[in-house]
Parts: structure tokens; C-alpha cells; sequence
């Protein structure tokens, strides 16, 4: 994954936006609509770094909160619209 603020395209298609595995597993939980301290204990980091990482993935995707980045993360075809829970998909992770 690139250090550039904005690695993903404004128009899709899959794969326009890479996201590292520990963020593709957080995008899933923020999806299914689990919280910071939930996600924290089940990836076993701290609830700052889930933040940390839904701050990074929101100023990529240019989402103002967590609703616009599970949007956008649709529309961008990074969370596949054929899975719940939510799914990642595959050629999004780095």
C-alpha cells in the first residue's frame, strides 16, 4: 500500500482502492456495524488503532463518518454487494 493520502479512484472499478488486511478486516466489522471496542477485542488491538485506521480509510475514501465510508466502499465496489456479513473484495488487499 502506497503512503499517498488518496489510493483510491473516485469511480470505481474493484481494486481502485487498496487496503492493507488489517483494514479490510476492519471496513468488514465497521460494515456489520460493530464499534471501535468491539472490533478492538476481537482483532485484539486498541480501540485508537481501529480508530486510527477508520480515520485513514475514510480520508482515502473522502467519507466525513463511518455511514459514508461503508458507502462509498460499496459504491467503489472495496465491499462486495453479494455477502453478509460484509466481505471484502479479494483484489482490494494488499
Amino acid at each position: 500500500m502506497g503512503n499517498d493520502q488518496n489510493d483510491c479512484e473516485a469511480s470505481p472499478p474493484a481494486g481502485s482502492c487498496v487496503l492493507s488486511s488489517v483494514q479490510a478486516r476492519i471496513l468488514e466489522g465497521v460494515a456489520a456495524g460493530s464499534s471501535s471496542g468491539r472490533l478492538s477485542r476481537e482483532l485484539h488491538l486498541s480501540s485508537k488503532t481501529i480508530d486510527y485506521h477508520v480515520r485513514v480509510m475514510s480520508g482515502k475514501l473522502e467519507a466525513p463518518n463511518r455511514v459514508s465510508l461503508v458507502s462509498r466502499a460499496f459504491v467503489l465496489r472495496i465491499l462486495r454487494t453479494d455477502a453478509w456479513p460484509p466481505r471484502i473484495a479479494v483484489e482490494t488487499v494488499d
